[in-house]
C-alpha cells in the first residue's frame, strides 16, 4: 500500500487543470502531461448565472468562485485524481495581444553570445515592447497606463543579422531581433481572475489570453508558414487573432456573441431569456419544424449582419497589414449558429479589407488538438475548443521550457509586480 501511494504521489506532479471561465459557463479540464503530449482524464462544466459575467468580465466574484470550485470538483471526481497546478484563461472586450517586433544592436559582432548578454538583450527589447503596446492599449480604452497590466508574453521569432534560430547563444552576429506577443487587460478584470485564482489553490502556471491560446492548439503541415484568422464566438464576446506566417499578429475581441441573439429572440418571441436560448440550440442543431425553424431564421439574420460589422471593425483595427490570410476558423458554442458561416461567405464584407481572395471558412474540431487525447470522449464541438487549447498550452509550461521562455518569464514577473 505504502508502494502504491508513493508512486501516486510522484505521478501526480504531471496532473494539471485547464480551467475556462465563460461568460456562459466554467469549464474544467484535468489532463496528465507526457512530455509535449497529454490525455484529458476530467471534465467539469457549471453553468453561470446571467448576472456573474458580463461581456467576459467578472461581475461578481465570489459567485464565479463557486462555480470554479463545482466544475473542479466534477472533473477531478471524474479523473479521479487532485490537481496541484492550473491554466487560467483570460477574455474580455478589453482584453488585448500585439506582437511587436524590436532589434538590438550589439557593440561586438564578433563576440559569442552568452546567458548574460542575451538576459539583457531580452530584458530591454521587452520593456520598449511593453511601454509601447501598454501606451497603445490605454489610448483605445480611455485606461490610464498605470491601471493596464501584462497578463502574458511570448516569443514568437528571434532572429540574428536577419537569420532564424531557436536559441541565439553561441551565435555571433551584429542585430538581434525579437518578436514577442504581449498581452493586456485591466487591473480590474486582471485583479479579478488573480483574486479567483488565488481562492482556487492551485499552482498558477499561467493566466493566458484564450485567443492566443487558439492560435497554439493545431499542429500544421506547412509548419511555420501557416496563417489563418482565428474567429471564437462565445457566449458574450467575440474573440478574433490573425495569425501569418506563425507569428500571432495580434487578438482583438468585441461585446457581440450568443447572449446577443439569445436576447433578439426572446424579444422578437416574447419569452423568457433561458426558453429563447433553449430554442436558438435547437435551431442551431437544425430539431425546429419548416414554420418555427422560419421565424428564429429571421431573428438570427438581424444580428448576424451586425456581428459581421463587429468582425468587419475589429479586422480594420489590425494596423499594418497589407493582407489578410485567406483561411477562417471558427470556435465558441455560438458558432454553430448557421448565420454566422453564411455571413462570412458572403463576398460583400470583405471588400473593404485587404483579402487577396475570398476566405476559405471552416471549424475547429477537437480532434484536430492533436498533442490532446480526450479519453472521456466527452468533447465533442466547438464550445470545447477553448478549455483544450488552454490545457494544450498548459502542457507548454509544464514540459521543459526552452531558455529564451525562461528569461522573458523573469521580465515578465519584474513588469506584473
Amino acid at each position: 500500500m505504502r508502494i502504491f501511494r508513493r508512486l501516486k504521489k510522484r505521478a501526480s506532479d504531471a496532473y494539471f487543470l485547464a480551467l475556462d471561465i465563460g461568460t456562459d459557463c466554467v469549464k474544467a479540464l484535468v489532463c496528465e502531461a507526457e512530455g509535449e503530449k497529454g490525455k484529458v482524464l476530467g471534465i467539469g462544466k457549471k453553468k453561470q448565472k446571467l448576472g456573474d459575467m458580463q461581456s467576459g468580465v467578472v461581475t461578481d466574484i465570489a459567485s464565479v468562485i463557486a462555480n470554479c470550485h463545482s466544475a473542479i470538483k466534477d472533473a477531478e471526481n471524474m479523473a479521479g485524481v487532485s490537481t496541484k497546478k492550473m491554466i487560467l484563461g483570460i477574455a474580455g472586450e478589453l482584453v488585448k495581444g500585439a506582437t511587436s517586433t524590436t532589434s538590438y544592436v550589439r557593440r561586438d559582432a564578433s563576440n559569442k553570445i552568452d546567458l548574460s548578454e542575451l538576459k539583457n538583450i531580452v530584458h530591454k527589447v521587452q520593456w520598449r515592447a511593453f511601454d509601447q503596446v501598454r501606451a497603445q492599449l490605454a489610448y483605445e480604452t480611455g485606461y490610464s497606463e498605470i491601471d493596464v497590466k501584462l497578463v502574458n508574453a511570448a516569443i514568437v521569432d528571434v532572429r540574428i543579422d536577419g537569420y532564424k534560430v531557436n536559441n541565439p547563444i553561441g551565435f555571433q552576429g551584429k542585430e538581434v531581433t525579437l518578436s514577442i506577443f504581449n498581452a493586456f487587460a485591466p487591473l480590474v478584470h486582471y485583479g479579478a481572475l488573480q483574486t479567483i485564482a488565488a481562492e482556487i489553490d492551485r499552482e498558477l502556471l499561467a493566466i493566458a489570453t484564450e485567443p492566443y491560446a487558439l492560435t497554439r492548439c493545431l499542429s500544421y503541415e506547412d509548419g511555420g508558414n501557416f496563417s489563418a484568422i482565428f474567429i471564437d464566438v462565445g457566449a458574450g464576446t467575440t474573440d478574433v487573432a490573425v495569425v501569418r506566417d506563425g507569428t500571432v499578429e495580434g487578438t482583438k475581441m468585441f461585446t457581440l456573441g450568443g447572449h446577443t441573439f439569445t436576447k433578439r429572440l426572446a424579444q422578437s418571441l416574447n419569452i423568457s431569456f433561458q426558453e429563447a436560448e433553449e430554442i436558438k440550440l435547437e435551431y442551431s442543431n437544425d430539431n425546429l419544424e419548416r414554420q418555427s425553424n422560419r421565424i428564429v431564421r429571421e431573428a438570427m439574420k438581424i444580428d448576424s449582419d451586425v456581428w459581421l460589422s463587429g468582425v468587419v471593425l475589429t479586422l480594420e483595427d489590425f494596423e499594418g497589414l497589407d493582407s489578410f490570410p485567406s483561411k477562417i476558423l471558427l470556435s465558441g458554442a455560438a458558432s454553430n449558429l448557421p448565420e454566422i458561416k453564411e455571413a462570412l461567405e458572403t463576398r460583400e464584407w470583405i471588400k473593404s479589407l485587404p483579402f487577396s481572395k475570398k476566405p476559405q471558412v471552416s471549424f475547429i474540431h477537437p480532434k484536430m488538438v492533436s498533442n490532446l487525447v480526450d479519453n472521456t470522449r466527452l468533447l465533442k464541438d466547438q464550445q470545447d475548443i477553448v478549455p483544450l487549447a488552454l490545457a494544450n498550452l498548459g502542457l507548454t509550461f509544464i514540459a521543459e521550457e526552452q531558455l529564451l521562455s525562461k528569461v522573458l518569464k523573469k521580465v515578465v514577473r519584474l513588469m506584473q509586480i
